[in-house]
């Protein structure tokens, strides 16, 4: 299905985020270290020593989130 992978610059493209690489990665990892239970915890996996994300991942994340907001 979608078996795109995204990593920090690209996802931070989607999102339309603007700062430095650091302070976007920063922002990624305290997503991504929310408990799984949570509604904003963010599904990553590693490539080397950078996180990626699925795109089918970051679509359930959003659709989630975007419930949460209405």
């Amino acid at each position: 299905m979608n078996q795109e992978i995204l990593d920090n610059y690209q996802l931070a493209e989607r999102w339309k985020l603007s700062g430095t690489p650091d302070a976007i990665a920063k922002r990624f990892q305290r997503l991504r270290a929310l408990p799984k239970s949570s509604a904003r915890h963010l599904k990553a996996f590693k490539i080397g020593n950078q996180a990626r994300y699925r795109l089918a991942d970051i679509l359930e994340y959003e659709d989630r989130n975007a419930r949460r907001s209405r």
